[in-house]
């Protein structure tokens, strides 16, 4: 029997919600991007524990990037001819989009015999100052879903507006080193990566993974690697996968998800396998001809994108 039920984090007065089942143990914090903070599994750690869950922002656990995953060049981009500056309440945001650190309304919590869910949702409303930055109408829904096999996530993305909006999105997922990152591997099926300047923005340019990138080819310690890398090639018959001494914990999603960003961090206790749709500064990649390499997408007027993003175990 799975279950699924809200709670107060000691001591801050957060909503959490707790998720449990199977062996598995999850937990959500609603207040900061609807992120799912921890993630155990028969005791051990899948994710990283966060070391402090107030400090807002992407540093922890499953943050969720909308509608415009990794960096922004300048905080500014074009669109339709017309050029916009990334706000949130007065303040420029670089990188990783809006919704990262806002509160979610949770919509439904349930739980059965099968697994448990739990639905947030926000919406951006372009006539305020909080999203100033985004001029179009548009919500977010996601719900975390937690069986037997592990995590599961089913995103839709509402264009409430009444022109056609330009978007991207990513979960940057935080797995934990669990003390040892030279015993801790990683492969990632992907051959092709975005070359990028000292500031990490792409030239347009798509080239093969090289020494110290193959990481493709077959399982490399997390210590071994010195990676903040976006990759090219994933598809909803592909997976990254994580290998600890007990389990395999497998990633994937749908074909939207054509990229893949690695980030192997030496002074953190966790690294970053993260499915992401588009490249970093899409937005003016794709304003400057970059079609293609940029894997903008646009959702018409009125319409629905979904997507699943899956972070599954298998014993060993």
């Amino acid at each position: 029997m799975f279950t699924a039920e809200k709670g107060i984090y000691e001591g801050h007065g957060y909503e959490i919600v707790t998720m449990a089942g199977a062996g598995h143990e999850v937990r959500i914090l609603p207040v900061n991007g609807f992120n799912m903070y921890f993630w155990t599994y028969e005791g051990k750690e899948i994710f990283m524990e966060p070391a402090d869950i107030t400090i807002f922002g992407t540093k922890y656990g499953n943050p969720i990037l909308f509608p415009t995953p990794n960096r922004v060049k300048d905080a500014t981009y074009t669109w339709a001819g017309e050029t916009h500056v990334m706000k949130k309440r007065g303040q420029e945001v670089l990188i990783h989009g809006l919704v990262k650190d806002e509160p979610f309304e949770v919509t439904a919590l349930s739980a059965d015999e099968t697994c448990a869910r739990c639905t947030g949702r926000i919406a951006i409303r372009k006539e305020g100052d909080i999203f100033e930055g985004w001029p179009w109408n548009c919500s977010l829904e996601v719900t975390y879903i937690l069986d037997a096999e592990g995590v599961h996530m089913d995103v839709k993305a509402v264009n409430e507006d009444a022109t056609d909006m330009p978007f991207g999105f990513a979960v940057h997922p935080y797995f934990s080193k669990r003390g040892d990152a030279n015993n801790c591997f990683i492969r990632v099926p992907v051959r092709r990566y975005y070359e990028a300047d000292e500031n990490m923005i792409p030239s347009g340019r798509i080239l093969p993974a090289g020494e110290g990138t193959t990481i493709w080819d077959d399982f490399h310690s997390v210590e071994s690697l010195y990676l903040d890398t976006v990759f090219r090639g994933m598809n909803a018959d592909s997976e990254a996968q994580i290998l600890y001494d007990d389990v395999i914990v497998h990633i994937s999603g749908s074909d939207c998800f054509r990229n893949a960003v690695v980030f192997t961090p030496h002074n953190r206790n966790g690294f970053c396998i993260e499915p992401q749709t588009n490249a970093t500064n899409f937005l003016n990649m794709h304003a400057e001809g970059l079609i293609d390499e940029s894997g903008l997408m646009v959702l018409p007027a009125g319409k629905t994108f979904a997507c699943q993003v899956h972070m599954t175990v298998t014993k060993r």
